[in-house]
């Protein structure tokens, strides 16, 4: 049964390409119902903080996932994390399995039997009263969308059981848990069609869950200044003149008066018809087209960006045998001469066992050594150990793992993996620890 969540450490942040452990129960009945089966796995995230896990093919602590009858009761499921990648599992949950299990209880149905003829329609009964709604459980707040995973292929269907005898239709009860389907049985003859029966009261409706809080906005850019306007194109050549209409005849001349003392002007003549208008001339060409503005000037950027969850990083490391001395005395560093993947950014080395943090602001450092004795390690800022990161290991042959966030307050900070100068024992970092390899040592610093 596959699996996926978001790791987060008891701060709320991100737990990117980290070991986790997790141990997973299914209980029967309740939130709080006994185990039928509890298994352990270790795994490690992916850039976004996502886990992937397949359920039932872990390390089993009891009980057996083929023997949960999942058509007996209702089942939930209980997810406890350890984000150091152990067993002291500090963040832990419990949901109900709705639907997905109970695909496993259907590939185990059975064939389907021989159907006989349709009898005539029995009478139909009358119909129970509807059962009150339960009330709707208030919804949860959203959480963060984790990465949508790849969608499984489609699982085979199940085989339709037999068709069983059809009995008297009884009164609708509550709602209760949604059980296993049954076989089908063989059906019965159809009676004829009765009268129907009263419909039941519909149920109350549930309340609607809150809101949850939207996201703040981003900060808008800044507009880029108007480029300047282009030159105006020429006008474009006039239109030949259309043809003059004909003149109107003109009026009678009147009399000339006598010469001596000047007559009386004689009245004007008639105006003449005025002649009908010319053709209207070609329009003429187009006026070639302006030359285009000038570009305008491109605009001010707009503010950076809140800065990723995960900025530079590095990886180095160390083969055991040949790149640490036989031991490690107290108040040495272990060397990590070796160069693994890196952004090329902030991180960079100084020599085999000092790296310089070129930025000021929060890393993720995780370290991982094979060390032969019971063992301490702590990292240094500056010369200076810090106590809340020391890390060890008791007793036994697992690798010595510790994971801190340091802040730095001034830029080019150096950071080194000590063992501790309070300690009285020098440490053997394993030589070729349980096989014929050498064995690598790591120191993985990521700028939050």
């Amino acid at each position: 049964m596959s699996y996926q969540a978001v790791i987060r450490n008891s701060s709320n942040a991100l737990l990117p390409s980290t070991p986790v452990g997790m141990r997973i129960s299914i209980l029967q009945g309740s939130l709080t119902g006994p185990s039928v089966y509890t298994e352990t796995q270790n795994t490690t995230t992916n850039a976004n903080g996502l886990v992937s896990l397949e359920i039932g093919t872990g390390a089993v602590v009891s009980g057996t996932f083929a023997g949960i009858a999942w058509g007996t009761s209702s089942f939930f499921i209980k997810t406890e994390t350890d984000p150091t990648g152990g067993t002291n599992y500090t963040i832990a949950g419990t949901i109900q399995l709705l639907s997905v299990p109970y695909a496993l209880y259907a590939a185990k149905s059975g064939d389907t039997a021989a159907v006989g003829p349709t009898g005539a329609t029995g009478a139909t009964g009358i119909a129970g009263a509807t059962g009150a709604m339960g009330i709707a459980g208030v919804t949860g707040a959203t959480g963060v969308a984790g990465a949508t995973g790849a969608t499984g292929a489609t699982g085979i269907a199940g085989v339709t059981g037999a068709t069983g005898v059809a009995g008297a239709t009884g009164a609708t009860g509550a709602t209760g848990i949604t059980g296993v389907t049954g076989a089908t049985g063989i059906a019965g003859v159809t009676g004829a069609t009765g009268a129907t029966g009263i419909a039941g009261a519909t149920g109350a409706t549930g309340a609607t869950g809150t809101t949850g809080i939207a996201g703040v906005t981003g900060a808008t850019g800044v507009t880029g200044a108007t480029g300047i306007a282009g030159v105006t194109g020429a006008t474009g050549a006039t239109g030949i003149t259309g043809v003059t209409g004909a003149t109107g005849i003109a009026g009678v001349t009147g009399a000339t008066g006598a010469t001596g003392i000047t007559g009386v002007t004689g009245a004007t003549g008639i105006a003449g018809v005025t002649g009908a208008t010319g053709i209207t001339g070609v329009t003429g060409a187009t006026g070639a087209t302006g030359i285009t503005g000038v570009t305008g000037a491109t605009g001010i950027a707009g503010a950076t960006g809140i800065k990723g969850s995960v900025g530079d990083y590095a990886d180095f490391y160390a083969l055991m045998p040949g790149d640490n001395a036989a031991t490690i005395a107290p108040g040495t560093a272990i060397s990590f001469p070796q160069n693994g993947p890196t952004s090329a950014g902030a991180i960079t080395r100084i020599s085999v066992s000092t790296i310089n943090l070129a930025t000021v602001g929060t890393y993720s450092i995780t370290c991982t050594v094979s060390i032969t004795e019971a063992a301490q390690l702590v990292i240094t800022l500056n010369g200076v150990e810090l106590a809340y990161t020391t890390f060890g290991r008791n007793a036994g042959t697992s690798e010595v793992t510790g994971t801190s966030l340091i802040q730095t307050t001034v830029p080019n900070s150096v950071i080194a993996i000590h063992n501790p100068a309070g300690n009285s024992t020098a440490l053997t970092i394993t030589p070729i620890a349980g096989g014929a390899s050498p064995v690598s040592a790591h120191l993985v610093i990521l700028s939050l």
